[in-house]
């Protein structure tokens, strides 16, 4: 049997300098990487699309996930001539980041993994999170594999830099052919050219969206549905150490919620709480031994905490 969540998406690994000259050296990162945090915070069953070189050895990668405990590495892609994707992930004292690609990123997408290099019993996967593709033709042709084997698996797609390049009439193609959408605001300013995320998320609905999690970083996420409904979700931080990959973990704590058939308010609290666990350390976590409780306690306050903006008249 497989993995009942899938990320099909990317490994990196970042070197990260510190503002106060800091280091921490080859670690492992990528959307695919904090995507499976936010996953494991809420299951055990999971599988990662991604791809990675010669260039670098297996424990890079293997010992991390498997301390993650759950994830399923068969669909991890071994290229022969690809040097694994590196980047610098600078932080200022202020927490700002940026990041700065060490290896070409045309090699990066060429070396992709494929839907046909995906073992086959990932198909049956109750939902897959999906970052991937140079452009929407080859993310349309993604989707339509995985709806031609799997009609009801749930899609959330979380926009890459490549896909802010595309025509807006593929974005509307691809919306209604998916089941969650979400960029980040600074995504969603780019492609409504508005401020409000309110006014953002009806633009992305009105192009065939049926759920818009717009990720708003420290201000938490806005979420809304075709058919009406609108909420506020508190971003839940309780400690901040690395910023990177909260956003593809918040992904991937709503994907496991909403394939699992949860209120869809109550999922997205849950992919808040994912991005709590991704901000406390710098890399894949080890989760405390407590965990269960520990999620329970800020799903509590996050629940507390939300704002429920829907207005029906």
């Amino acid at each position: 049997m497989g993995p009942e969540y899938v990320t099909f998406s990317n490994i990196i690994i970042d070197d990260i300098v510190l503002w106060d000259g800091s280091t921490h050296m080859s670690v492992l990162g990528g959307s695919g990487t904090h995507a499976l945090i936010g996953m494991r915070v809420w299951s055990q069953s999971l599988g990662f699309v991604a791809s990675v070189g010669k260039d670098i050895s297996q424990s890079v990668y293997k010992d991390s996930l498997d301390a993650l405990g759950g994830v399923d590495l068969r669909a991890i892609v071994v290229r022969e001539n690809y040097q694994t994707t590196r980047a610098w992930q600078l932080f200022e004292q202020d927490g700002t980041r940026t990041e700065i690609m060490r290896t070409d990123i045309n090699k990066f997408i060429e070396n992709a993994p494929t839907y046909e290099e995906m073992p086959v019993d990932y198909r049956n996967a109750k939902g897959f999170h999906l970052i991937w593709g140079r452009d929407l033709k080859e993310l349309s042709g993604l989707i339509s594999n995985l709806r031609h084997t799997n009609p009801s698996t749930c899609l959330l797609w979380e926009p890459s830099p490549d896909h802010m390049r595309c025509d807006l009439t593929e974005y509307k193609e691809i919306l209604h052919r998916i089941n969650i959408f979400s960029p980040d605001i600074d995504q969603a300013k780019e492609l409504t050219g508005l401020e409000d995320a309110s006014e953002m998320a009806s633009v992305f609905i009105g192009w065939g969206a049926k759920i818009v999690a717009i990720r708003m970083g420290a201000q938490g996420s806005y979420l809304t549905t075709s058919d009406g409904g609108a909420w506020h979700i508190p971003a839940v931080a309780k400690k901040i150490v690395d910023v990177t990959g909260a956003g593809n973990a918040y992904c991937g704590g709503m994907l496991v919620g909403v394939a699992n058939g949860i209120d869809l308010p109550e999922a997205a609290l849950r992919a808040s709480v994912s991005a709590s666990f991704a901000l406390e350390q710098f890399g894949v976590p080890k989760f405390i031994d407590n965990l269960e409780d520990e999620t329970m306690s800020r799903l509590i306050w996050a629940r507390n905490n939300i704002n429920d903006v829907n207005i029906d008249s």
